[in-house]
């Protein structure tokens, strides 16, 4: 029998990938939650240090504690789904969004807004925000979905750490806010509540990208900063679900640092390719 410390550094590496694999096909199969086709470096860097803060000591173990362990899958979900974000966040997006889809949606006598992989809320109550202002807030509703119950729970709460406003109001006054950003919220000890009429024009639920599919018709969806954690063909299924849910003239917005595939263009066509805002194309034919 070979020595685990014998195993040179290529093989350990072969047969941490091995193992992945099938931890992520058997939390697909018994729990129903679906990394399979998310990048490979990502999923796995991410896998490796939820075994280690839980001192699980490989991937097999970690693999039967999350099966039986509702506690720890919360843990595992957080761990895969972390993202980077907060309130207005990339400036310039927000500006052409103000600038551009607004007035588009005004049109509406009623405006759905879908925000996919919303981890903590930030982004669907940048979204309120806007409309708000915007005098459009009280015919609209945004849907935040995520697949993450703990980050869905922080979003519905409306409370965020008092010293993330800072940065959310200069983020807010550089896409082109002129209304003090304290109308939107109050500060209650180290926390910031936001404004409960923000609240209420949100639906926060559980919503998966990679089984779930499309539950309504939307006019603007944005999924930012989520397709560069998917392989193609993960995301091209992400691309057809949006088509299918957007109304004739919607917009899709993503990562200002991502891009759609080949066959993501032919469904939708760039309106700000720097920023990451695409339109749906009108005609069926160039679906995959």
């Amino acid at each position: 029998m070979t020595d685990p410390a014998e195993i040179d550094p290529a093989r350990s590496k072969e047969l941490m990938a091995i193992e992945a694999e099938a931890f992520f096909y058997t939390v697909f199969e018994f729990l129903g939650y679906d990394f399979r086709h998310y990048t490979d470096a990502s999923r796995n860097r991410r896998l490796m240090a939820f075994v280690d803060r839980h001192s699980l000591g490989s991937i097999s173990r970690a693999q039967d504690r999350v099966l039986r362990d509702p506690s720890l899958l919360a843990s595992f979900l957080s761990t895969m789904t972390i993202n980077v974000t907060e309130m207005f966040r990339d400036p310039s997006v927000f500006t052409k969004i103000r600038t551009d889809l607004l007035p588009r949606l005004a049109t509406y006598p009623r405006i759905r807004i879908w925000v996919a992989g919303c981890a903590t809320g930030e982004e669907a109550y940048s979204m309120a925000i806007l409309l708000d202002e915007a005098g459009l807030l009280d015919r609209s509703t945004i849907y935040a979905t995520d697949i993450d119950s703990e980050s869905l729970r922080v979003a519905a709460s409306a409370i965020y750490p008092a010293d993330t406003m800072v940065g959310a109001t200069r983020n807010y006054q550089a896409s082109g806010g002129e209304r003090p950003f304290s109308d939107w919220y109050v500060a209650k000890y180290d926390r910031s509540i936001l404004n409960p009429a923000l609240r209420s024009r949100l639906e926060f639920f559980s919503h998966n990208l990679a089984t779930d599919s499309t539950f309504g018709e939307f006019h603007l969806i944005l999924c930012r900063n989520v397709f560069i954690y998917f392989e193609e063909t993960l995301q091209r299924r992400a691309e057809r679900m949006f088509w299918d849910s957007l109304a004739p003239f919607g917009h899709l917005v993503i990562g200002p640092r991502e891009g759609l595939t080949v066959d993501g263009m032919k469904l939708f066509k760039a309106q700000d390719r720097r920023l990451g805002i695409y339109a749906k194309t009108q005609n069926q034919r160039a679906r995959p």
